[in-house]
């Protein structure tokens, strides 16, 4: 029978390293992601987007005619475990900004040379520092889709960040959350 004393040695080792253990996996949980915004759109010219996506692109959402293409940016995102892509048109020309924004839409390859819109947003291209106005980040709000959550930063009135999670629902992304920031304000003393 082993002494009481390294009994009792053994149990706060084991509840110090249990503890340990669930610091250890909370504070890394919270700082697992390789970017706390999601993994940036990166936007380019038009040119690698197949013709027929940039001409419904444009006819779906536009007046403008398809030599006004190269003011249009795209960014495309690998869907996992797939060979088709989403789309991502940005808009932002002053012919096609207004009050409500500019225009941002998105498209999934159907193979075949067909496409289907999946997003629809008018956005204020207007984002806080250190922020990006989409970000790509993963499905993990119980969807089987195999599309990516967008998540998407709008700064209203420079002092408040509202943070929208758009993530497909049935073929089209719907917001599954929602949430307001109050940002610091700064301090000018000039």
């Amino acid at each position: 029978m082993p002494d009481d004393k390294i009994v009792r040695l053994v149990r706060y080792f084991h509840l110090s390293l249990g503890l340990f253990l669930l610091i250890s996996v909370l504070f890394l949980n919270g700082c697992s992601s390789t970017n706390a915004n999601g993994a940036k759109i990166r936007w380019s010219n038009v040119h690698k987007v197949p013709a027929s996506l940039m001409q419904l692109a444009i006819a779906d959402n536009t007046s403008l005619s398809s030599t006004a293409r190269t003011s249009i940016q795209v960014s495309e995102v690998g869907l996992k475990g797939q060979d088709s892509r989403l789309y991502l048109f940005n808009y932002n020309d002053s012919r096609l900004c207004g009050r409500l924004g500019c225009l941002y839409t998105g498209y999934i390859d159907k193979g075949k040379n067909k496409f289907t819109r999946v997003i629809n947003l008018y956005l204020q291209p207007k984002k806080a520092p250190g922020e990006n106005l989409i970000s790509i980040k993963p499905n993990n709000f119980g969807s089987t889709s195999n599309l990516p959550c967008l998540d998407i930063q709008q700064l209203n009135d420079n002092r408040t960040l509202q943070k929208i999670t758009y993530c497909d629902e049935g073929g089209y992304y719907q917001a599954v959350e929602n949430s307001f920031l109050k940002l610091p304000t700064s301090t000018n003393t000039n």
